[in-house]
C-alpha cells in the first residue's frame, strides 16, 4: 500500500512510528529504540515524539510514537538510498497537503465546517452537525423575548371543531415550549403569514392546506376574539415530517 496515512491532533499533523517503519522497510522495535535514544539529548522530545498504543491483530496493546514533521526529519535524516529517499519525499509532500488542508480549514466559517460534517462516516457526527445547523438557522428568527401569549388564551372557551390541533401542541412535539419559533420557519419558508388583523394563513400557494383538511381555522367564543389557524393530524404529521427540511432550506 503507498497511500501515506498521517493523523492530526489540536492542528498539529502527525506520522505513525508504526506506519513509517513499514513503508522504509524497517522493523518497527528498532525505529523505536532509535526514537527513544533521542530522549535523553533532545529538549522538546515529548513535543516531537507522542507515546500512543494500538492493538495488534491479537488484540494485544502496543507501543508506538506519534510524531510531528520535526521529529519525523529528525528520525528519518538517517534513512539513506533511493527508496529511502523517494517515501521522505512522499512523507513531505504528504505533510504539506494536510498542513494546507487544516489551514484552509481554520479559515472556514462554523456553518461551512457544520456543513462538510454532514459528509463524515460517524454518524454521532453527522447528528451533530444537523442539529447544530439548526440552531444556526434558527437562531436569527427567534427575538431574544418571545412573544407569550396570555394565559388565559390558552384557557378560553372555543368553538370546537373534532380533532384540531394548535401550533402550540404540534411545536412541542419538537421540543419546543411555543408555537413561536415553529411559526416563524413556517413564515420563512413561505408557507404562512400573519394577516392585518393577526391571524397566521396560508400563503396563496399553501392554501391547499385548508382544501385539503390539513388545517382549519376556529373561532373563539369571545367576539372580539381572532380566528386562529389549527391543524388536523395530517397536518399535524406533514409539520413534523418537513420541518427538517424546512431548517435545512434557511440553511443552505
Amino acid at each position: 500500500m503507498n497511500e501515506i496515512i498521517l493523523s492530526e491532533k489540536n492542528g498539529q499533523v502527525l506520522a505513525s512510528s508504526r506506519e513509517v517503519a513499514e513503508r522504509f522497510g524497517k522493523a518497527h522495535d528498532k525505529v523505536k529504540r532509535s526514537i527513544k535514544s533521542f530522549e535523553k539529548d533532545v529538549a522538546i522530545f515529548g513535543e516531537m515524539f507522542i507515546l500512543s498504543y494500538y492493538d495488534d491483530s491479537y488484540g494485544r496493546k502496543q507501543e508506538e510514537y506519534l510524531m510531528t514533521r520535526d521529529g519525523f526529519s529528525l528520525l528519518c535524516m538517517g534513512f539513506t538510498g533511493k527508496k529511502a529517499l523517494e517515501w521522505k519525499l512522499k512523507y513531505i509532500d504528504a505533510f504539506n497537503q494536510m498542513e494546507d488542508r487544516l489551514k484552509n480549514e481554520n479559515q472556514l466559517t462554523e456553518e461551512e465546517k457544520l456543513k462538510l460534517q454532514l459528509f463524515s462516516k460517524d454518524a454521532s457526527e453527522v447528528a451533530y452537525a444537523h442539529n447544530r445547523l439548526i440552531e444556526l438557522a434558527t437562531a436569527p428568527l427567534i427575538a431574544e423575548n418571545e412573544e407569550l401569549k396570555p394565559k388565559a388564551e390558552y384557557h378560553d372557551e372555543v368553538l370546537k371543531k373534532d380533532g384540531l390541533i394548535t401550533t402550540t401542541v404540534v411545536a412541542k412535539d419538537l421540543g419546543f415550549s411555543s408555537a413561536n419559533k415553529l411559526n416563524k420557519v413556517m413564515n420563512a419558508n413561505h408557507i404562512i403569514f400573519k394577516n392585518q388583523s393577526g391571524t397566521w394563513c396560508p400563503y396563496a400557494e399553501y392554501e391547499w392546506l385548508i382544501e385539503d383538511n390539513y388545517a382549519d381555522y376556529e373561532s373563539y367564543t369571545n367576539e372580539h376574539s381572532k380566528p386562529c389557524l389549527k391543524w388536523t393530524e395530517k397536518g399535524r404529521k406533514w409539520i413534523v415530517e418537513n420541518y427538517n427540511q424546512w431548517v435545512m432550506n434557511l440553511a443552505s
